[in-house]
């Protein structure tokens, strides 16, 4: 062993070399690297969607099973994996109709007739506006308001409503997407069937590349990292349902046209942490304003703020648990660089891997610690 020992430094700068020209070769031919990388992931989709949805349906599937389980009923207690994956599917598809035939119809009647009204309450305010100024001998802004409605015509002939359906259309009817989605789903059955011998299979084989003790440990950290976000998107989704259901009936209550659409947007909204609530508010309060006025606006901000105290001061902690008990700047921080990097979706998964990371961090920082204490103490002993 010792004669290849000289070898071993001409060796190391050779597989530095060969890293070096493999990261150039890389960003040299990024273009086909990232269609090679689009590629793969078009044909890995189903798969990606199948591991999506089993991901989500896991806890309800699993906290189903553990009832089944429990049983006296032995058909039931026999059957306990069977009647979870089927109970959460029957569910999906229930939530999935009422969606389309409830809930789809109305948001959709809401943006249609706001987009189509905007202009109109755009001219309201700015000559409500120059009514007061011209009231009260005042100057505080010049409007040209010819150039304001041509901008605002511009904005939204940028977006056809009236070719949504088609946009939609074009989404759902293409023959590869719905093949996509539909092996989605049955890979999704197979992973919920089969999750018990998935994770023993890995198991398995990372004992074989790895020691006991690390092998432990990694499985350990996995599961913590899991955990995180399984429990934070669940905790996530169900504060958002709830400040849907909670805003969209204030608003009811108040009279606020577009209420459906604007207190569904404020619950999507709520999925995004800090940010997602205030970009709420203000279009919910700014809607209201050009659309009900002064007085209804004023009250639906008073009402917003009042829901959004009981969210940070009650339902927030009382669902999330200690999951964002960590620093607002960490927070807002995976906020900003997850939004930047892969935009809305980066802004709610930044969060938990963040969270994940810190948990990691704040573990291998504490056993070093510990190791290092633990070496103190030795050498105090050896000393004395």
């Amino acid at each position: 062993m010792k004669k290849y020992e000289k070898y071993k430094n001409w060796l190391l700068t050779f597989v530095f070399i060969v890293a070096i020209l493999a990261v150039y070769k890389t960003f040299d031919n990024f273009s086909r690297v990232k269609e090679f990388l689009k590629t793969v992931s078009s044909s890995l989709m189903p798969f990606i969607v199948g591991f999506s949805i089993a991901y989500i349906l896991n806890i309800p599937c699993r906290a189903i099973d553990n009832a089944c389980k429990k049983s006296k009923l032995r058909v039931i207690n026999k059957g306990s994996k069977v009647i979870s994956i089927t109970s959460v599917y029957l569910l999906l598809i229930l939530i999935v109709y009422v969606c389309i035939r409830a809930v789809a119809p109305a948001v959709y009647k809401n943006i249609a007739e706001l987009y189509y009204n905007i202009p109109g309450y755009i001219k309201e305010l700015v000559n409500a506006i120059q009514n007061f100024q011209i009231e009260h001998n005042m100057t505080l802004f010049n409007f040209d308001i010819e150039g304001i409605m041509a901008t605002v015509e511009s904005l939204l002939g940028k977006f056809n409503l009236a070719e949504l359906s088609k946009y939609a259309q074009g989404v759902v009817d293409v023959t590869a997407n719905v093949i996509k989605i539909f092996v989605g789903i049955i890979v999704s059955v197979y992973m919920l069937i089969e999750k018990d011998t998935i994770k023993a299979s890995t198991k398995r084989v990372m004992r074989v590349f790895l020691k006991e003790e690390k092998s432990q440990k990694v499985i350990s950290s996995v599961n913590a990292v899991n955990n995180i976000f399984a429990k934070y998107l669940y905790s996530l989704i169900l504060v958002a349902f709830i400040m849907m259901v909670m805003t969209t009936s204030a608003l009811s209550l108040l009279k606020v046209k577009y209420a459906v659409f604007l207190g569904i947007m404020m619950g999507l909204f709520n999925l995004i942490p800090y940010f997602g609530a205030i970009i709420g508010v203000i279009i919910t309060i700014v809607t209201t304003l050009l659309t009900g006025g002064t007085m209804q606006a004023f009250w639906v901000a008073v009402v917003l703020l009042i829901i959004q105290q009981i969210d940070g001061n009650f339902i927030g902690p009382k669902v999330m648990g200690d999951v964002l008990d960590t620093s607002p700047l960490l927070i807002i921080f995976a906020v900003t660089l997850g939004g930047g990097l892969f935009g809305i979706l980066g802004m709610i998964i930044s969060v938990p891997f963040f969270i994940a990371l810190k948990m990691a961090l704040n573990q291998y920082v504490a056993a070093k610690e510990k190791r290092l204490e633990n070496k103190s103490k030795e050498e105090k002993n050896s000393e004395e």
